[in-house]
């Protein structure tokens, strides 16, 4: 909880450290819970100007938010997307944009 109130701050030097430890322990069975936690790691990263690393994270969002039946990850996945359009110059976000922006709807 800690990590997601850091990420909602905007304070990412406290919040990647909490989520990749927590990232680091998470079963990989629990897709929905290893997403919505990739997700808040993304938008951190992105807040700390780890814009590359951020478009990684966001792929795992994705393609995890597809795997599992759920809304709120599907939902972070777009929330995910529209915090690293501020980014289309990073070529690994204007790759993950063209692929993936779709899900954005018009």
């Amino acid at each position: 909880m800690d990590a997601r109130v850091f990420t909602e701050l905007h304070r990412p030097l406290r919040a990647v450290p909490l989520l990749t430890e927590v990232l680091s322990r998470y079963d990989a069975t629990h897709a929905r819970e290893v997403a919505l936690y990739r997700s808040w790691l993304a938008i951190a990263l992105a807040d700390a100007n780890e814009h590359e690393q951020a478009a990684e994270e966001a792929r795992h969002v994705i393609t995890l938010s597809a795997e599992v039946a759920s809304d709120r990850a599907a939902e972070r996945s777009r929330v995910v997307l529209r915090r690293l359009r501020d980014f289309p110059e990073v070529p690994e976000v204007r790759s993950l944009l063209h692929e993936h922006g779709h899900l954005l709807g018009a």
